[in-house]
């Protein structure tokens, strides 16, 4: 056809491009001697180019999401070992702090035992100073005494020691009469002269005898009181030599006292250290798994479950335990180390529950990535007699003979016919959760089967009573339909943290 035919000159050059492009083609085809051809236009070969295209798009589409989900449950898979990774280094570097804890605390009751050894030590070197002191000041006082004693006793020894000399001048020849006056005198005068003589002269020697005795006895006295000054020296001596002995023990237990002091200052401030340390780090675990438990519980009391008491059923399956950290007594302080653990306990015990309560739940989607939604849960015109109506599920529309996946582990309890809803599969996930799968093609699981997440049950069909190729996905709490998609979204919430 010539560019200068009347015909094209009103046409526009995209529709010249589009004609050049995809120009007008008949296929003719013969069977015996019949003969058809098939006039296939521009627009029509256009419509076939633009669906094979939105095919294609559509199939490249569903491959990245496909790889784009798997890639995420990769990723969630490894983040969820990281983190248990992480949890069990920091339970091993909790047990290796608790280790040297203990092993510091040990030193400190060893260093304070000994401390208060020195300390009743000290008080009885410090006693028996005292006492020793008041000895060496009796023992002084003592030796003073006997000092005195011994010069009144010299004293005394020295004026015997005249009296003797004087008796014994005066009961001498001194006290007889000049031989003149003898000479004159008769012999009664002289005879009782000479009695007079030898009385005084007896009286003197009696006086004599008795100056020596008290002498000898002065002496006596006076020897026992050197050798006991003697005594007492030697005494003050021992006594000296033992007060300086047990002066160098005090000061030496002083010493140490206070060499062990500042050893336990260092300790005590070297545990401080460690329990700031271990605070923090325990805040820290605490505070991210608070945000953890948080960003859970929302997401799961968003589908309008009592999670309060799935919690409870979940913790009397599995069970639950830790170690027993008995309350603070009113008026006392709590010890903050063992509280921040008491903390991260109780938080891990929450997180690990809610993460075993999550594991059991049907919070995946029930098809891979590529479905869409025709009709959600609750109020709708019914696809058939158009009357209103309530729909219980949800309504996801895919490729015929598409995957249906278990959202979640569970035991299948029903896999068959079942009226309205043509082929269904109905899985019990426990704690009162159950899901439905009706309107399959093919049922690919047998009645009490177990099946994990992923696992396939089944095949999108159009059996029961069905418009189109579609799944009805269905989400039961105790028997009451909930809306499947607060589940989907729960799920999408809580595997991207």
């Amino acid at each position: 056809m010539s560019q200068f035919d009347p015909q094209e000159r009103n046409v526009s050059k995209a529709r010249l491009t589009l004609r050049r492009w995809f120009p007008e083609r008949q296929i003719i085809v013969r069977s015996g001697e019949r003969v058809r051809s098939l006039k296939l236009s521009s627009a029509s070969q256009v419509a076939v180019f633009a669906a094979g295209l939105a095919v294609g798009g559509w199939m490249a589409f569903s491959s990245a999401m496909f790889v784009g989900h798997e890639q995420i449950i990769s990723a969630k898979n490894e983040e969820v070992d990281r983190v248990r990774s992480a949890y069990k280094g920091l339970l091993a570097q909790v047990s290796v702090y608790k280790e040297r804890i203990a092993g510091i605390t040990d030193s400190l009751e060893r260093n304070h035992a000994h401390i208060l050894s020195l300390v009743d030590q000290n008080l009885t070197l410090d006693t028996r100073l005292e006492s020793m002191e008041r000895e060496l000041a009796s023992t002084a006082q003592e030796r003073d005494a006997i000092e005195r004693k011994s010069a009144d006793l010299a004293g005394q020894i020295k004026k015997l020691k005249s009296e003797i000399v004087t008796a014994a001048s005066v009961g001498g020849d001194g006290e007889v009469a000049p031989p003149v006056a003898l000479a004159s005198m008769d012999a009664s005068d002289l005879v009782e002269e000479m009695g007079a003589v030898e009385i005084r002269r007896a009286r003197a020697s009696r006086e004599r005898d008795a100056l020596r005795q008290e002498l000898e006895r002065l002496e006596k006295d006076l020897g026992q009181a050197e050798r006991g000054g003697d005594i007492i020296e030697t005494d003050l001596d021992s006594i000296e030599v033992e007060l300086r002995r047990v002066v160098l023990q005090r000061d030496l237990a002083t010493a140490q006292r206070e060499a062990m002091r500042k050893r336990v200052d260092a300790l005590e401030k070297t545990i401080a250290g460690m329990e700031r340390s271990q605070i923090e780090l325990f805040t820290r675990f605490t505070d991210l798994a608070g945000d953890k438990i948080e960003e859970v519980e929302t997401a799961l009391s968003s589908t309008g479950i009592d999670l309060d008491a799935l919690v409870t059923k979940t913790q009397k399956r599995f069970g639950t335990g830790g170690p027993f950290v008995p309350s603070v007594p009113e008026g006392e302080e709590a010890d903050p180390l063992k509280q921040s653990m008491n903390d991260a306990h109780l938080k891990l015990d929450r997180l690990d529950v809610l993460r075993r309560l999550t594991s059991t739940m049907p919070l995946a989607e029930p098809m891979k990535p590529g479905y869409r939604i025709s009709s959600t849960f609750g109020r709708r015109s019914d696809p058939i007699n158009g009357r209103a109506a309530v729909h219980e599920g949800l309504d996801m529309v895919s490729h015929y003979k598409s995957p249906i996946v278990a959202p979640g582990p569970g035991k299948v309890v029903y896999a068959g016919w079942r009226g309205r809803y043509g082929r269904l599969v109905e899985i019990d996930h426990g704690n009162g959760l159950r899901t439905r799968y009706g309107h399959m093609a093919k049922v690919l699981v047998k009645k009490g089967q177990t099946v994990e997440t992923g696992t396939e049950i089944g095949l999108l069909g159009n059996s029961g009573r069905s418009t189109g190729a579609h799944l009805h996905y269905e989400v039961l709490v105790n028997g009451e339909p909930h809306d499947p998609m607060l589940f989907i979204k729960a799920g999408s919430d809580v595997f991207k943290g």
